[in-house]
């Protein structure tokens, strides 16, 4: 009987490393995805290709139709 027990316990015990084993990689995949993708944004802040490319559009719009200042402000 207490031989049954064990064996029980042991396998209890070895699905729940497997389970953690698995969270673990699920949850370091997550963050290194969003580590990779902040250094990213870090990279384009810094060289301000936001702001270059605000600019290259405003000056476009600016430009363009007559019409378009009255759908930016009709918004």
């Amino acid at each position: 009987m207490r031989l049954r027990a064990a064996s029980t316990a042991c396998r209890r015990l070895r699905e729940t490393r497997g389970q953690s084993t698995v969270e673990f990689a699920v949850v370091m995949a997550a963050l290194l995805c969003i580590a990779i993708g902040l250094g990213a944004l870090w990279h384009v802040m810094r060289d301000g290709l936001f702001v270059s490319h605000a600019i290259t559009s405003a000056s476009h719009n600016l430009s363009g139709a007559p019409g378009s200042w009255l759908d930016v402000f009709a918004y």
